[in-house]
Formats: C-alpha cells, structure tokens, sequence
C-alpha cells in the first residue's frame, strides 16, 4: 500500500516560482534566523515568526509573538488556528500556501475523530480553561494554562484538575509518557477538534 502523502507548504515571494515544502510530524519553526526549519530571509520576517505544528494530517499555526505579525487569509493570525488546504499564511513578502493530502475515509479515527470523543461536562471545563490563553484578544500566547490556573479559574483543586486533565488526556489518545508536553498536546488537541466548544 502506497504511504500516505504529507501536507505541504509552497512558499513563494514576488513574481518567483514556489518552492515546496514538506512538513515534517511535530513542530516546524518559521523566521529568518539560521536555526529556523524554514529560513525566510526578509528583514520584515522575526528569527523566531511563526511555528507550523502537524499531527498527522493536521497543522496547526501559531505566530511566535513577531514583531510585525502574520496573516492568514489576509487577516491577522491572532490565535493558534488549524489550518485548511487552500489557506495562505503572509509572513513578510513571503506567502505560504497550504497543501493537504486528501483524507483517506477508511481510517475512521483519522477521517472523523470529533465523532467518537463525547466529554462530560466537568471535561469540557478543564478543555476550555486550559485553551483559554489562545482566546484571549489582543494576546498571543504560546502555552495552555497551567494546572493551578485551571483549577483558580473552576474553583477545583489542583488534583481534580490533574485527575480531569488524565480522562481527556485518554480520551484524546495522548500518550502518558509525554511529560511536561501532555498539557500543550491535550490544548492543541482540544482547538484541533473544537472540544472547547458546546
């Protein structure tokens, strides 16, 4: 069986022909410093810009707190948000258009996997305390809440929370060796699949 292809970014400037770029599982660093997986050299573009995060078929984009921001689809990348085939990210004079593989549908829980997760109520408040920073106007954070800012913003103690964290944590198939990341992979997760939402 022919593997399955990976989303791609095609990164283009002025009248120049793109380039494609293949997006690797995990975190891809966006800016002009030399350390960046993909180095755009535009003194309009920070060292740190923007961070591209894919999880299987998904990306994910959040801007690094950049000096003079990125747009997607000609609006201002405020929050992390997950992102379409078809969608353009500007960063600098550099564009950035996204290219996702079609979804195979035989893989239920890759296709439709909002489907299966059902949260109770209590799960859903811990979700959205923990995703809050992202929502948060004017601000971009780059970290979930912490587990004692979940548990003054739901009155709960800091272990109700943790035990809460552990159900989604299962629920979301987050491995449980994934240490200090678990919390940042259970938000991303959570914005990925709009488990925030009612």
């Amino acid at each position: 069986m022919a593997e399955e292809a990976s989303p791609r970014i095609y990164v283009s400037e002025a009248e120049q022909a793109p380039r494609s770029v293949g997006m690797d599982e995990g975190r891809t660093v966006v800016g002009r410093g030399e350390h960046c997986d993909l180095c755009l050299e535009d003194e309009a573009v920070s060292y740190d810009h923007l961070e591209i995060v894919r999880h299987g078929p998904s990306l994910i984009a959040a801007d690094l707190d950049s000096s003079n921001g990125t747009l997607l689809n000609g609006e201002t990348l405020d929050r992390n948000r997950r992102l379409r085939n078809g969608d353009v990210l500007q960063v600098g004079r550099f564009r950035l258009e996204v290219a996702l593989p079609p979804q195979t549908r035989h893989e239920v829980t890759a296709a439709a996997p909002s489907d299966g997760i059902q949260l109770t109520e209590d799960e859903r408040q811990v979700a959205r305390a923990l995703v809050a920073p992202y929502n948060q106007p004017g601000v971009r954070a780059g970290r979930p809440a912490t587990r004692a800012e979940v548990a003054e913003a739901l009155h709960v103690s800091e272990r109700t929370v943790q035990r809460r964290l552990d159900g989604l944590a299962t629920k979301l198939k987050i491995e449980g060796e994934s240490g200090r990341e678990r919390p940042r992979l259970i938000a991303e997760r959570v914005l990925e699949l709009g488990l925030d939402r009612a």
